[in-house]
C-alpha cells in the first residue's frame, strides 16, 4: 500500500496595506529609486503578520490536528521569549503543541517549512504549522529603505487534502556575511560592494541548492512551471532569473518582490502562496531561498489545487496597496523620530486569566435566546439569562462597537 501522499494542505500570506514608493523617497533623499515596498502599521510587527498569515493558512481546518508550530523571522519582536507560543496561542491551537522560534537567517522561513515536513513524514505530529514574518530595521536614508518591505507567509503541512505534494529538499551552508545586525544593532547593514556579493554569494549558492535538488530528484528546469525565488531587489532578481535559464513561463505573472518588496524570512512562504494561485494540477513548484547558503524545495500541484481557494488571495493584497501619505508617518511608525508616546501597562495576570478571550478569542452564548456576548459577562445582554456557554468567535464580522485609545 502507497505511503499517504505529504505536502501543503493550506497556504496563506499577508502583505500590509501601505506602499513606500521610490519616488516619495527620492523626495526626500534626493536619488533616483524606484518601485515600491510594503509597509506595516504602526501597531505591526513580524509576529503580527505571520499569525495573520497563519489564520488564513488555517481557514476551515481543524486547529486539534496540529501538533507543532514553526515561527520563522530575523526582526521578531521577543528576544527571549517564545513567538512561536503566542502564534498558537491566537491560532488556538492545543496546548500539547510544539513550538519554536527558527531565527537568524534568511533561510529561516524555508528552514522552518522543511522542519514541519520532516516532523509530519517522521509521524511525530498529524499536521504543522508555519509561519514567517519579517519587519527588518532600516536605518532612514539608508541604501537598504527603498528595498526591505515587510510582510509574512504561512503554511500548514499534513497528509489529508494535500494541495501540493512534497518531491524532496536540497541545502547548502556557507559563512558568507552580506547582510546581518549584531547584538545591540538597530538596524540591519549590508556589505556595500553588491557585485562581490552577487558574484561570490548569490552566483554560487543559489546554483549550487539548485543543482543538487534537480540531480536528487531526477527533473530538468524545463520540468519547473513555477519559480519562487529570493532575491535581495526586484533588479538583481530579474538578473538571477535570466542566468538561470528556467522557462519564461515559469515566472510568477504577480511580482511580489516587486509590489512588496525584499519580506525577508517570509518571501519564499509568500512567493509560495502567490504561486498556488496561478499554478494548476501537476504543475511543479521550485522553491529556492538564499542566507548563509541556499535551500530548495520542490512541490507538484495536486488535483486538490483547482478547488482550492486562498482565504485572502496574496495577489489581491498586493493590488489593494495604497501610498503611504508621508515618509513622516513612516518615521513615526518606526519610532525614528521622538514623538509623545502612552507607555501602556500590560498586567501579566490579567493576560493569563483571560488567555481564551483575548487571544484565543471565545465569547460566550446564552443557552436560552442564543444572543452571543464578547467581551464575557455574568448576564445575557439581550435576556438576562445567567445560562452562558463558551463560545469560539468567527475571525470574521460585524463591528458594532469600537474604541479608538491612541
Amino acid at each position: 500500500m502507497a505511503e499517504p501522499t505529504i505536502g501543503l494542505v493550506g497556504v496563506g500570506g499577508y502583505v500590509p496595506r501601505y506602499r513606500l514608493s521610490g519616488k516619495a523617497l527620492a523626495q526626500v533623499w534626493g536619488g533616483g529609486a524606484s518601485g515600491e515596498r510594503a509597509v506595516a502599521n504602526y501597531d505591526e510587527d513580524a509576529l503580527t503578520m505571520a499569525t495573520e498569515a497563519a489564520l488564513d493558512a488555517m481557514a476551515g481546518r481543524e486547529s486539534s490536528r496540529v501538533g507543532a508550530c514553526f515561527f520563522a523571522s530575523t526582526s521578531a519582536p521577543y528576544v527571549e521569549k517564545s513567538n512561536a507560543t503566542l502564534l498558537a496561542t491566537v491560532v488556538d491551537l492545543p496546548i500539547a503543541v510544539l513550538t519554536a522560534d527558527i531565527t537568524g537567517s534568511l533561510r529561516s522561513g524555508t528552514t522552518a517549512l522543511r522542519l514541519a515536513l520532516d516532523a509530519v513524514a517522521a509521524g511525530s505530529v498529524r499536521e504543522a504549522l508555519v509561519a514567517a514574518g519579517d519587519m527588518r530595521p532600516v536605518a532612514p536614508g539608508g541604501e537598504l529603505e527603498p528595498l526591505l518591505g515587510d510582510g509574512a507567509g504561512a503554511a500548514v503541512v499534513g497528509r489529508d487534502g494535500v494541495i501540493a505534494s512534497f518531491a524532496g529538499g536540497f541545502a547548502v551552508s556557507h559563512e558568507f556575511t552580506d547582510v546581518w545586525r549584531n547584538d545591540g544593532d538597530r538596524y540591519v547593514t549590508a556589505l556595500p560592494d553588491a557585485t562581490f556579493v552577487k558574484s561570490y554569494g548569490l552566483d554560487r549558492h543559489i546554483p549550487e541548492a539548485i543543482t543538487g535538488l534537480l540531480e536528487r530528484t531526477g527533473r530538468k528546469k524545463e520540468d519547473i512551471a513555477k519559480l519562487v525565488l529570493y532575491g535581495p531587489d526586484a533588479r538583481t532578481h530579474a538578473a538571477l532569473v535570466r542566468q538561470l535559464k528556467f522557462p519564461d513561463s515559469a515566472m510568477p505573472k504577480e511580482s511580489v518582490i516587486g509590489r512588496a518588496g525584499n519580506t525577508g524570512t517570509a518571501s519564499c512562504l509568500l512567493g509560495l502562496a502567490a504561486a498556488l494561485e496561478e499554478a494548476r494540477p501537476h504543475d511543479q513548484i521550485l522553491v529556492v531561498s538564499y542566507g548563509n547558503g541556499a535551500e530548495a524545495l520542490l512541490f507538484e500541484a495536486t488535483d486538490a489545487l483547482a478547488s482550492y481557494r486562498a482565504s485572502r488571495p496574496v495577489s489581491q493584497q498586493l493590488a489593494a496597496g495604497r501610498p503611504l501619505a508621508s515618509y513622516g508617518k513612516l518615521l513615526r511608525f518606526r519610532r525614528h523620530v521622538e514623538t509623545e508616546v502612552i507607555r501602556a501597562f500590560s498586567s501579566v495576570p490579567t493576560a493569563v486569566r483571560e488567555e481564551r478571550q483575548n487571544f484565543r478569542l471565545y465569547g460566550q452564548k446564552c443557552s436560552d435566546c442564543g444572543a452571543v456576548s464578547y467581551p464575557r459577562r455574568h448576564l445575557c445582554w439581550k435576556c438576562s439569562s445567567t445560562r452562558l456557554a463558551e463560545h469560539k468567535l468567527g475571525r470574521r464580522g460585524r463591528v458594532f462597537t469600537f474604541t479608538k485609545d491612541h
